[in-house]
C-alpha cells in the first residue's frame, strides 16, 4: 500500500503553462482521507511553492524544496541543509570565471541576482513568485539554501562540466532543465531529502511512489517501487522508471495517483 508519494512540479505535476491538474484538489482529499503523504520536490523555493496550495491544504502537503536543501513537513522545515560562506563565495568566483554564467541566489528571506535585463528577469519569475536584483551577490549575509545557475550554452555540455572541473566534489551541480542547474551543498539532492523523509514517516521504497521528467529527478526516482517518468520527460529518465506516465499537460500525475494509489483504474499507461 502507498503511503507516501512525491512529485516534481515543472514539467510533471504542472502544465506548461505553471497550472496544477484540474481534478488535483479532488485527488488530494483523497489522499488525505487515506493518510497518504502528497509531497512536492522542486527546485523552488517553499514560499514558490506554497501559495499553489491555499488553506486548509498548505500545511497537509509536505515539500521538499531547493532541489532538497530544505523540507518542509506540517509546516516546519525539518531538513535543512544550507551552503556555507566560504564554499558559496567559491561558487560565486567561479561562475565569475567561466563566465557567460547567470546566478541565482535563493536564501533564507529571498531570491537575489544581479540585474542582467527583462528577459533574464522574466526567466526568473517563471520559478520564483517573489525575486530581487542587487547589486553584489557576494554581498548576500542570510542562510544559503541553494544558487541556480543559468548557461544559455548549455548547462549539460558546458556548465555542469565547467564547475564540476573547479568545485570538484565540494558540490553538488545537478542539472535542472536544458539551461539551468541546481547547485547544493554536497550529498544534498531531492534524493537525499526523500531518503530522511522516507525514514522520518516510515515509508519504505514500496510504500512510495516518486514522479519526475529530468535527471535532477533521477536520485528520488531510485527509492520508489512505483517509479514515473512523463511523457514529455528526457528520454535517458525515461529508461531509469517502472512506468511512463502520460504528459504533464494532461494531468499525468493525478492519473496515474487514480490508477496505482487509489485503485479507480482509469486511463493507458505503459509499463
Amino acid at each position: 500500500m502507498i503511503k507516501l508519494i512525491v512529485s516534481d512540479m515543472d514539467g510533471t505535476l504542472l502544465d506548461d503553462e505553471k497550472r496544477l491538474p484540474p481534478d488535483f484538489f479532488e485527488v488530494l482529499d483523497k489522499l488525505i482521507e487515506r493518510d497518504i503523504i502528497f509531497t512536492v520536490a522542486s527546485g523552488r523555493t517553499y514560499s514558490a511553492l506554497d501559495h499553489l496550495f491555499p488553506e486548509p491544504y498548505r500545511d497537509k502537503v509536505a515539500y521538499i524544496c531547493d532541489n532538497g536543501a530544505c523540507t518542509v513537513l506540517n509546516g516546519k522545515p525539518v531538513n535543512v541543509t544550507p551552503l556555507d560562506g566560504e564554499t558559496y563565495r567559491e561558487l560565486l568566483e567561479a561562475c565569475r570565471d567561466i563566465g557567460d554564467l547567470r546566478v541565482v541566489v535563493c536564501a533564507e528571506n529571498g531570491v537575489y541576482h544581479i540585474n542582467s535585463g527583462d528577459r533574464f528577469y522574466s526567466e526568473v519569475g517563471r520559478f520564483y513568485k517573489m525575486h530581487s536584483a542587487v547589486d553584489d551577490l557576494f554581498a548576500v549575509n542570510e542562510m544559503i539554501y541553494k544558487v541556480a545557475v543559468c548557461d544559455e550554452t548549455g548547462a549539460m555540455t558546458h556548465g555542469k562540466p565547467a564547475l564540476d572541473r573547479i568545485l570538484g566534489t565540494r558540490l553538488n551541480v545537478q542539472v535542472s532543465g536544458e539551461v539551468w542547474m541546481d547547485v547544493m551543498a554536497s550529498g544534498v539532492s531531492k534524493g537525499s531529502a526523500l531518503k530522511a523523509l522516507q525514514e522520518k514517516l516510515g515509508a519504505s521504497r514500496a510504500e512510495t511512489m516518486v514522479f519526475g521528467d529530468y535527471f535532477n529527478d533521477v536520485e528520488m526516482l531510485r527509492l520508489a517501487e512505483q517509479s514515473f517518468c512523463m511523457e514529455n520527460g528526457h528520454e535517458d529518465v525515461k529508461k531509469m522508471c517502472a512506468h511512463i506516465a502520460p504528459d504533464n499537460n494532461h494531468g499525468g500525475v493525478t492519473q496515474c495517483i487514480r490508477r496505482f494509489a487509489l485503485g479507480e483504474g482509469i486511463g493507458e499507461y505503459s509499463v
